[in-house]
């Protein structure tokens, strides 16, 4: 049995699960942090989109939005990155003026073995040509690059779907 939410996406009320509500609640988040606050009705216009998308799908009313759902109104809205870059002191837990935490993920989209270069590249926001570029002069230098990147492609975690 799974815990669902009533939610008001774009003046319409839903049923959305707890997985589905916390991925497009992180969603709607990520992308807000990256308008202008003079931009709020481009925000009730996404919201607006998203509950159409809903509407296509929903045959009843008692039916419950799901993952699948969400990711596809994600797909079709596009990655908050379209939007803007993210405001300094965006946090998902809160505080206005707290730093969101990083974390490490192996690229999903910007990989040539595992993704380990373009995660390091997110991480540092740099160019992951970069990255691989001194990955390569450590292997020529000591060779334990190698060694460290078949650790890292083991233990660091892909990209979560919503990150793409």
């Amino acid at each position: 049995m799974k815990q669902t939410y009533n939610v008001n996406i774009g003046g319409r009320a839903y049923n959305i699960d707890t997985d589905a509500y916390e991925i497009l609640d992180r969603y709607l988040r990520d992308i807000s942090s990256r308008l202008k606050d003079s931009e709020g009705e481009s925000m009730d216009d996404i919201e607006a989109r998203i509950a159409d998308l809903f509407d296509e799908r929903i045959s009843s009313t008692m039916q419950v939005v799901n993952q699948e759902m969400v990711r596809r109104a994600m797909a079709v809205i596009g990655r908050p990155e379209v939007f803007g870059g993210q405001k300094r002191g965006f946090s998902y837990h809160g505080g206005a003026c707290d730093e969101a935490p990083r974390k490490l993920y192996r690229s999903s989209e910007d990989k040539v073995f595992g993704g380990v270069c373009g995660g390091l590249a997110d991480y540092f926001n740099t160019d992951p040509s970069i990255i691989r570029l001194i990955a390569v002069l450590l292997l020529f230098l000591g060779g334990v690059s190698f060694w460290v990147y078949i650790v890292m492609w083991i233990v660091v975690p892909r990209a979560p779907k919503y990150l793409k």
